[in-house]
């Protein structure tokens, strides 16, 4: 099977070959890899890991978004970040939200916005051809937007979360006025693609470790309109809508599979009410999952072998029948060791169910 061959067949609970592989890391998982097992690029590594996915994005053409000066970046959103060190890495963190003090939906009028102009869309065509057989995703970033994450980083947390409850006009505003762009950027990137995008993500995080990061309630009032509207666009051009959402998100599925969610990312095993076995017996037959390999615990702390013997338990169980993609819960960390992340890829090449 090629690769896209075979992601489709499971997307379609169907058993492929071999389950898919899917990969996500952290740039310097990303470097240390290549370094250690001699690849010189990141096409290198992830054919040497076997990994069935691609992604596609256009091409950022806009104002600078890194500021020499500070050492800051900021994104298309004017949302700055800042460089934090941090155990065995670091990360970009986001500083305080650019309207976080902003309370009046009229001075929404006012904030300099993301304009399509800032994108080349051409730049996917010569993707997708590079890309043709394997399967084809919309990139992490602007290319699989979300609204309630870009709301979090304009607002700061606490009030994403009271402005639901305090004052949802401004909240329904900014929502509006973040949907009005990914619904034009999304119709000028299937304009390019046509029907060649196999997976419209959308990356949100509605989940904690232990639960919603919010009521039902607000969830249907305040994001699933966004999700449906921009899902729809993708839906039209044949695509299926990968979900990404962190977190004990198992009460929120019957809602996801209401509003067209094909493929949940990530299985979160270690979130509560996110056990493999149970959700595949209640979701298994009309939901994919994605993700599944721990790396709270299991891949940091454990050995290659507890990596594999873990890899091979999880495939007994969401392999049958398809709907599954086997992956991390999460980026690759740098706390993960090479061989603990090639040891979860072999079990995968090696299982036999």
């Amino acid at each position: 099977m090629t690769p896209r061959e075979r992601v489709l067949q499971a997307v379609q609970h169907r058993e492929p070959d071999r389950v898919p592989l899917f990969y996500r890391d952290v740039p310097a998982v990303e470097a240390r890899l290549r370094r250690d097992l001699g690849l010189p690029s990141r096409e290198a590594l992830l054919e040497w890991l076997r990994i069935d996915f691609r992604w596609v994005e256009p091409a950022y053409v806009g104002p600078p978004l890194q500021d020499d000066t500070t050492g800051r970046r900021r994104d298309i959103w004017g949302v700055e970040y800042r460089w934090i060190e941090a155990g065995h890495g670091g990360q970009w963190e986001p500083a305080a939200g650019p309207l976080a003090q902003v309370e009046d939906p009229a001075a929404l009028d006012d904030y300099p916005w993301p304009q399509l102009e800032w994108f080349d869309f051409a730049a996917v065509a010569a993707q997708l051809q590079r890309y043709r057989d394997y399967a084809i995703m919309t990139a992490p970033g602007v290319a699989s937007p979300g609204v309630l994450s870009t709301i979090q980083f304009l607002l700061g947390m606490e009030r994403t979360l009271t402005d639901m409850l305090i004052n949802p006009d401004f909240f329904q505003a900014l929502a509006a006025r973040i949907l009005a762009f990914n619904l034009a950027f999304i119709e000028r990137l299937y304009a390019v693609a046509g029907d060649r995008i196999d997976f419209f993500r959308i990356g949100d995080d509605f989940g904690t470790q232990r639960g919603l990061l919010f009521g039902k309630p607000q969830w249907r009032e305040f994001i699933r309109p966004s999700l449906a509207a921009m899902s729809r666009i993708a839906k039209r051009h044949g695509s299926r809508y990968y979900q990404h959402t962190c977190g004990a998100v198992r009460e929120l599925i019957p809602e996801l599979l209401d509003v067209g969610v094909d493929v949940l990312d990530p299985l979160q095993v270690k979130a509560a009410g996110m056990a493999p076995a149970e959700l595949k017996a209640e979701f298994g037959g009309r939901l994919c999952f994605s993700g599944g390999v721990d790396e709270q615990e299991l891949l940091p702390r454990g050995t290659p072998d507890q990596v594999a013997r873990a890899v091979c338990d999880l495939l007994a169980v969401m392999a049958p029948g398809g709907g599954f993609f086997l992956g991390p819960t999460h980026n690759f960390q740098a706390d993960i060791p090479t061989a603990n992340i090639v040891a979860m890829y072999q079990a995968a090449w090696e299982y036999q169910g």
